[in-house]
Order: structure tokens, then C-alpha cells, then sequence
């Protein structure tokens, strides 16, 4: 082998590893930044973990499960209930500012609070005829671009009008209809509030076990379904739709409600990703009755009503149908 042509292999050699090495260097860096975004952990009842870009992580009504993974930089309390408050769920840093009602809200006068980097906390009116308007809030935080209001326990009451007009991004809303709010009465608080994103929460009085009967029952087409021990990326209100991370993690199709009924019922069901969607009725002998869906629809979470009032009394079948997915579910129709 002549000498150019050993100076030429041992070139093309050094330039395949330099090649290998940068793009092992690349892949390792974007794989370091994989995760890093503002985040929301949803445990169950109203307690919910946020996770900011910077690290920052914030804890709000802590209740029934501990979570001790992330320390605390601060901890909001809604009010005192034993429901709201277990501040031993989590772990605190020797930093961590908490926050309760008694704070929140002095001589009538909602406080804001500038708190850890880019965080600001704002307390907001929350009461019904179970909590009082002296010793009960919601907090609106605001970082990242993102504002994130939680309801605490409360009504639908006149304030939540105000929150129209700060572009809220995602709305925490009780209706477990004994404590808070009505599954309906949460769905018109969503329209007033105008909130990117509505998620569901406190669908039962504690212990709390998650009732997909409440979620069906409210409608609003911002609807976002975010199961207790589940996480969502958080995204800024100029993040368009299409471009969200806040999808559901799987398909499901979910138990109509009310069941039995007469004559409506709504049918709840998420899609994980970009789908062809047909939501169909059968009756017994599986003939088709009618289509509620078909469509193709982004990913996200969904309900539809059925008007069955021309349909004589009977067991029915719906059926979703989403690319691979499948699946059907009974409904009763009594008149």
C-alpha cells in the first residue's frame, strides 16, 4: 500500500469517528433536555404538583397520598380542611414558602405574592355555602408564559368573571356537587373563565375516588381529563393546539352518563393521537341506529350527546372506533 494512499485511509477514518463522536455528543444533549418543560402532576382531589422549566416545583392542597420525589419550593393552601392541608405529603426545602388561606386573603383583600425566579402567585375569591369567603381561595400562578388558575373549593360565583379578560391557560375546576361546584354549574364557570384547557378535579367528596359519572357530565369543549397519578407537559397560551403536548396518553371510551336515561345522554372519549373517528349506536341485534362521529379529530378529549327521544326503550351498544382501537360500551334507554 503506497503512502497516499495510508494518509487517505487514516483521514477518512479520523473524519468517520469526529462524526460519530458529534453526533453521540448531539443525541446525548437533546437526550438531557428530553423532559425539561413546565409540567402538571395531578394526585387525586384538588392536589396537584407543578413542575416549572427552571425546576421550581410547586405543590397545592396536599391530601391522601404523599408525594416525595420532588421537594417543595411552595406549597398553596386553598383553606383548612383536613382535605386541603396535609403538608406532611410532601417534602419541604429549608427555602419552601408556604402559603394558606390566612395569608392569602387580609381584611378582605386578595394578596399577590412574587415569589422563587419567574413565579407569581395570586389569591382569588372561592366560597359557597360550605366555605366561607373570609377563610377560602383560588390561586392563579403564572410562570413560563403560563397562568394556572385553581379553583380551590368553591361555587360558581361572580368573580370568575373577572378571569376572562387574563387569558388563563389551564383551569382546575371542583364538582363533586356536594362540596363544590355541579359537574353543570362547572361547565358554565368554564365558559366564563375562557381558560385554554378545563380539567376536571374534587369529582367526589373525600376519600376521593375519581368518578368518570361527574366528568361526562361536564361539557366543556376545552375539557381536559387528567387522571389521579397522571402528568401533563404544560404549554404557554402561544402554543397553538396543534402543537400542544397536553394529549391524552391512550384511547378510552367512557361509561355514558347519565345511564339509564331518558332521553339524553353525553359520551365522553379521548384519542392519543390524530385519528379517524366513528362513534357509532347499535341496538340489540347490532343494527346500526345511528352516528354520532365520523370524523377526523386531533388528538384530545371529546363528548357527544345522543338525542335518543325517537328510539323505543331498550339496551343499546355505542361503539368507538379510532384507527386500531376499539371498543363498546352498554347503554340503557327507560322511558
Amino acid at each position: 500500500m503506497n503512502q497516499n494512499l495510508k494518509i487517505r485511509i487514516l483521514w477518512m477514518t479520523l473524519c468517520f469517528f469526529v462524526f460519530i463522536i458529534g453526533g453521540y455528543t448531539n443525541n446525548a444533549s437533546a437526550r438531557n433536555n428530553l423532559g425539561k418543560s413546565d409540567s402538571l402532576k395531578y394526585l387525586g382531589h384538588s392536589f396537584v404538583k407543578i413542575k416549572t422549566l427552571e425546576g421550581k416545583v410547586i405543590y397545592i392542597d396536599p391530601f391522601n397520598v404523599n408525594e416525595f420525589a420532588d421537594s417543595a419550593d411552595v406549597i398553596l393552601v386553598t383553606h383548612e380542611h383536613s382535605d386541603h392541608n396535609e403538608l406532611t405529603r410532601v417534602k419541604q426545602r429549608t427555602s419552601c414558602q408556604v402559603i394558606r388561606s390566612a395569608n392569602a386573603i387580609q381584611g378582605g383583600v386578595y394578596q399577590s405574592f412574587f415569589t422563587i425566579g419567574n413565579i407569581k402567585i395570586t389569591a382569588v375569591a372561592a366560597y359557597n355555602a360550605n366555605h366561607l369567603k373570609s377563610s377560602c381561595v383560588g390561586y392563579v400562578v403564572e410562570f413560563d408564559g403560563i397562568k394556572l388558575y385553581h379553583a380551590g373549593d368553591t361555587g360558581f360565583i361572580m368573580e370568575m368573571a373577572d378571569l376572562a379578560s387574563q387569558n388563563i391557560t389551564y383551569a382546575l375546576l371542583p364538582m363533586d356537587g356536594i362540596y363544590t361546584m355541579t359537574p353543570e354549574e362547572a361547565t358554565q364557570a368554564a365558559a366564563k373563565i375562557q381558560a385554554k384547557f378545563d380539567i376536571p378535579i374534587h369529582t367526589m367528596p373525600p376519600p376521593d375516588t375519581y368518578s368518570d359519572a361527574i366528568i361526562a357530565r361536564f361539557t366543556s369543549p376545552q375539557k381536559l381529563i387528567v387522571r389521579p397519578g397522571s402528568s401533563i407537559e404544560l404549554n404557554s397560551a402561544t402554543t397553538s393546539v396543534e402543537k400542544s403536548m397536553n394529549h391524552p396518553e391512550d384511547f378510552r371510551l367512557e361509561q355514558n352518563y347519565p345511564n339509564p336515561f331518558n332521553p339524553t345522554t353525553v359520551i365522553s372519549y379521548q384519542c392519543s393521537v390524530n385519528s379517524n373517528v366513528k362513534l357509532s349506536v347499535f341496538d340489540l341485534l347490532g343494527k346500526e341506529v345511528t352516528t354520532l362521529v365520523n370524523e377526523q379529530k386531533p388528538a384530545g378529549s371529546y363528548t357527544v350527546q345522543w338525542n335518543a327521544a325517537g328510539m323505543p326503550s331498550g339496551v343499546y351498544f355505542y361503539k368507538l372506533q379510532a384507527g386500531k382501537y376499539s371498543e363498546t360500551r352498554k347503554l340503557v334507554l327507560i322511558k
